[in-house]
């Protein structure tokens, strides 16, 4: 795969930066929320508190002691926007929530009815299942004859029942018990196929803020009543009211905040007051498809919500429960099963007398959050598929000019060497001063061909240097043999002893030329042992100095008197006799050669240095290779190159590590093994 491919994968990795930024996201909405609801909370609590103050002017005055009141259930009237047509039709009721009671006795029987408020004026409307419809008789009685509604207030009993169906009129008993009828009461019957239907209207004065009611249903064998007010068949006196009254939802508009709703509930969970609307739907944006994205990154959480109850009865909202026992709480919920909006709900107490009379809700929406953060998101995601974009062009640039330097170098390496495997001169290959990975390839490449173009000239003259080498001792058996056939008999033995020096000398050539493949094989078998090598290395430049008497030979004694190591004594005698003789060879006569030892750390050093001629710059790199010598100067000693080679193989057998350099004064060589403790 080449590198632009490689790195392009590698680029891949970018996508991590989107992944962490919805992850941020996340975390930064919970934080969000988390605010959300203690500022929500913090501010319901405010309210609450304010409201517990002075409620009186914003509840009628039954509300505040309904907790004391049992006996029958109130009757909730649902806020209207516009006044209601009565005509016993259910035409403006459907909005309105329905609400059942069923003769206990006779359960086919029911009455359905719904209840609802416009401004001062209370409506009514019933459906009344009667199988067996019985008419008013006027002739026996006005209110005491056949099916009949009793709307009971808090202190009257208004009696509806009618001859056919139309307009009724609500007939009660005064104080003297005569029949009366209330003008500002309008109804309307209307026959069913269950029954009949009767709609009411009338003035919330009139009710004294109580009302109930319940069915007389008589057939022609006996007469049952039935409804919200019997109770064990005895009647119960009627009802508070709940309704919405205009005073609270005046008083809870100062409070009101654009996407903010605020709702107040009685003791029983019925809505007293509403003010302000939900957000509940986002405007029409450009981006729509940036924030469905967005919405689906942060809807992981909004699905552990439970779904925002519709019910009239809030005490199925945990919230409320709660601040009705005087607690403050608060709650998320879900717009809806299938949408990813999420509500936030918090309810406190208000608390009047000692008793929670009452609870204050405060919702908001996450769209109203959301819509804040949407912005931020289309920029962060823009700015990381912008910045995707730039690395991958970048990467894809920087790999095209990668692989440029590489292409061009790998040309000029191959065009420096030729068909036949010669270097060739003047070669220069590319990227050699630069700091980076390949400028470094670029320097072991040059320093590489160096070293084969100069070992390569080393092997073209090595024919020379043998054929000289072994020309000579022919030369002089040839010639010995040839004089010794001419000869008298007192020079036979000059020339045989001269045919006898040329074969050793041959032989010597031979057996140097073996000698690295038989040190080899005793370095294998050799077996490492302590040795002090300060005593060693004592012993060893004294016998020097008798054997290289034209040269002077010091030993630089170290501080330590011991120095034990694990070694083969044998090998290292050898190693330090091939470099003693080396120095021997390039040393002036009395020339000073010095043998020194130190310890740095964990590592043991030896060194060998001689006055002399300088290392060529272009050979220092090869001089333990096999077959290299630098000798120029002929002699009659047998000099192949072979010997540093030796010394290299002795110093990898014991782990270390030699090198060769000029000193520092240029006045000679120093030869360094480092060997590990």
């Amino acid at each position: 795969m080449s590198l632009n491919k490689q790195l392009l994968c590698v680029s891949l990795l970018l996508l991590c930066l989107p992944w962490a930024g919805c992850q941020y996201l996340q975390e930064i909405d919970k934080l969000l929320r988390n605010n959300q609801q203690q500022a929500l909370m913090a501010s319901t609590r405010a309210i609450a508190a304010a409201l517990s103050q002075q409620p009186a002017p914003y509840f009628p005055n039954q509300q505040l002691y309904w907790p004391n009141d049992k006996e029958s259930e109130p009757l909730y009237f649902s806020p209207l926007t516009q006044p209601l047509w009565v005509d016993g039709y259910d035409d403006g009721w459907e909005s309105i929530p329905t609400r059942v009671f069923s003769n206990p006795d006779k359960p086919a029987q029911n009455i359905r009815y719904r209840s609802a408020i416009y401004q001062q004026q209370l409506f009514l409307f019933f459906e009344i299942s009667d199988q067996n419809l019985q008419y008013n008789n006027p002739s026996i009685s006005l209110i005491d004859s056949g099916d009949r509604l009793v709307l009971t207030t808090e202190d009257r009993e208004f009696t509806f029942t009618t001859s056919a169906p139309g307009p009724v009129n609500a007939r009660y008993l005064d104080d003297k018990n005569r029949i009366k009828q209330e003008a500002s009461i309008k109804a309307h019957w209307q026959d069913t196929e269950q029954g009949y239907n009767l709609e009411i209207s009338l003035p919330i004065q009139l009710s004294g803020h109580r009302l109930g009611f319940y069915v007389w249903d008589e057939s022609d064998s006996s007469t049952d009543r039935y409804g919200p007010l019997i109770v064990k068949g005895a009647a119960v006196p009627a009802a508070p009211i709940v309704y919405q009254t205009e005073a609270l939802a005046e008083w809870l508009a100062g409070f009101a905040q654009p996407g903010h709703r605020l709702s107040v509930v009685d003791s029983l969970g019925w809505p007293l007051a509403q003010q302000g609307e939900l957000v509940t739907s986002t405007p029409p944006s450009r981006q729509w498809l940036i924030r469905k994205f967005y919405r689906a990154v942060l809807s992981a959480q909004t699905k552990n919500y439970p779904v925002y109850p519709a019910a009239l009865n809030l005490l199925a909202r945990a919230e409320i429960r709660q601040a009705l026992t005087g607690k403050i709480h608060s709650h998320w919920y879900r717009l809806n099963e299938y949408s990813d909006m999420a509500i936030t709900a918090s309810a406190a107490p208000i608390i009047f007398e000692g008793k929670v009379v009452a609870a204050i809700i405060s919702e908001n929406s996450s769209e109203q959050m959301a819509a804040l953060s949407d912005q931020a998101f289309s920029r962060l995601l823009l700015l990381s598929l912008a910045a995707i974009t730039l690395v991958s062009i970048g990467l894809l640039g920087y790999a095209s000019w990668l692989s440029w330097r590489i292409r061009r170098l790998n040309r000029a390496a191959s065009n420096a060497v030729s068909d036949d495997g010669k270097i060739s001169d003047g070669y220069q290959l590319p990227s050699g001063r630069s700091r980076d990975e390949i400028g470094t390839l670029s320097r072991g490449y040059t320093k590489l061909l160096g070293r084969v173009k100069d070992y390569n000239d080393y092997l073209q003259t090595l024919s020379r240097k043998l054929s000289h080498e072994l020309r000579t001792p022919l030369a002089i058996i040839h010639s010995s043999l040839d004089n010794l056939e001419q000869a008298e008999a007192s020079q036979r033995p000059t020339y045989q002893q001269r045919a006898k020096e040329g074969a050793l000398r041959l032989g010597n050539i031979l057996t140097a030329m073996s000698e690295a493949s038989r040190v080899e094989a005793s370095i294998e078998q050799a077996e490492k042992e302590p040795v002090n090598i300060v005593q060693l290395l004592t012993e060893l430049s004294q016998a020097y100095s008798d054997s290289y008497q034209q040269h002077r030979i010091r030993f630089r004694q170290p501080d330590e008197s011991e120095v034990i190591v694990k070694a083969a004594p044998d090998l290292l005698v050898q190693m330090l006799d091939k470099l003693i003789d080396n120095a021997a060879s390039f040393a002036p006569p009395n020339g000073l050669i010095e043998l020194s030892m130190a310890l740095e750390k964990d590592q043991l050093t030896i060194a060998v240095e001689n006055e002399g001629p300088l290392l060529p710059a272009t050979m220092q790199g090869q001089l333990f290779d096999n077959m290299v010598s630098m000798r120029e100067k002929k002699t009659d000693a047998v000099h192949l190159g072979l010997g540093l080679h030796i010394v290299q193989l002795i110093v990898k057998f014991h782990q270390g590590s030699i090198a060769a350099a000029n000193r520092d004064d240029g006045e000679g060589v120093i030869f360094t093994a480092v060997f590990p403790l």
